[in-house]
């Protein structure tokens, strides 16, 4: 049976060496321009603040798992590292448009108009999913908690995060769970695009601090194995749902979760957040309870909600 989501690829040009192409400059264009411009401003924000405590640090002074820069709050942090992703995005646009000559809209849905409301029932779903989960940890372990709310810095990087984190999202989801598994898809099968991209996904996030920062072996594969375990999650969801609306909710609501409830010095940008914690500790056991969770947000969405695929 095929699949309408993955067979929107053939509204366009759909030859294999365009989904190549594409994929290289999507790419190049997030390494090189998007870094140029999300470094170099912060190199330009850092030698023009006239703080002589924010400075780059010296390849001796980097602590694994730490960002290489001093003196630098999170709300800018935050900003830069997210201006990178303006440029993923407009990189992938232009791909869809010129390269294979079809719509943008056709990489979110195979049909004339995106149901806002089910990225936000994705949303909603698995925002309150996230909430219950830290809940269940702190109720666990409350010594691991603190207190972190400062109101003035919480509500401004709160504005930022509801600003930009939506962009990043897009520009991730558009990518591997958009175009990636639509044009693997449409090429070698469904259970293919899904794996292939999902890897991809899991090397883009390898690299974050969570995963240098931990102790033990058990701990890095367990963090990599969660990055592998989400994106196949969206990748599955988004053929299940035959549209790319339900990951878009939930990578949303992961995102903005992690921001602004819980965060800890090795996340890839501590925030002002409601809580922090002193380390993200990976293990088996919180890999098996995302597990739990994704169960949980599959059976409320597709049991409890009870919505027909694609009514519209």
């Amino acid at each position: 049976m095929t699949n309408p989501f993955i067979q929107t690829a053939h509204q366009g040009k759909n030859e294999g060496w365009r989904y190549l192409l594409g994929s290289l400059l999507i790419l190049f264009a997030f390494i090189i321009p998007g870094g140029l411009v999300s470094y170099g401003l912060l190199i330009a924000y850092i030698t023009h603040d006239g703080d002589p405590a924010t400075r780059l640090l010296a390849p001796t002074e980097v602590v694994p798992g730490e960002p290489p820069i001093a003196g630098i709050g999170p709300l800018a942090l935050f900003v830069f590292y997210n201006l990178a992703f303006i440029v993923f995005l407009v990189s992938i646009y232009l791909v869809i448009r010129f390269l294979h000559r079809r719509s943008f809209r056709s990489l979110i849905t195979p049909v004339s108009r995106i149901s806002w409301r089910r990225i936000g029932q994705g949303f909603g779903v698995f925002f309150g999913l996230k909430v219950i989960e830290i809940g269940l940890s702190y109720w666990a372990a409350p010594q691991n908690f603190t207190l972190n709310f400062q109101a003035n810095q919480f509500f401004l990087f709160l504005g930022w995060v509801l600003l930009l984190t939506p962009l990043q999202i897009a520009a991730e989801e558009l990518f591997c769970r958009g175009y990636l598994l639509q044009g693997i898809g449409s090429k070698l099968g469904k259970w293919m695009g899904i794996l292939l991209p999902s890897l991809l996904f899991t090397l883009l996030h390898a690299a974050n601090p969570e995963v240098a920062s931990q102790s033990d072996w058990e701990g890095i594969f367990s963090i990599i194995g969660y990055y592998f375990v989400i994106g196949a999650f969206l990748a599955w969801l988004t053929v299940k749902d035959q549209t790319l609306e339900l990951a878009l909710g939930v990578h949303a609501a992961n995102n903005i979760a992690t921001f602004l409830l819980v965060t800890s010095p090795n996340s890839v940008i501590p925030s002002p957040a409601l809580f922090s914690i002193r380390k993200i500790e990976a293990n088996f056991t919180s890999l098996f309870f995302t597990v739990l969770l994704l169960f949980a947000f599959t059976f409320i969405i597709f049991r409890l909600l009870r919505r027909p695929v694609l009514p519209r």
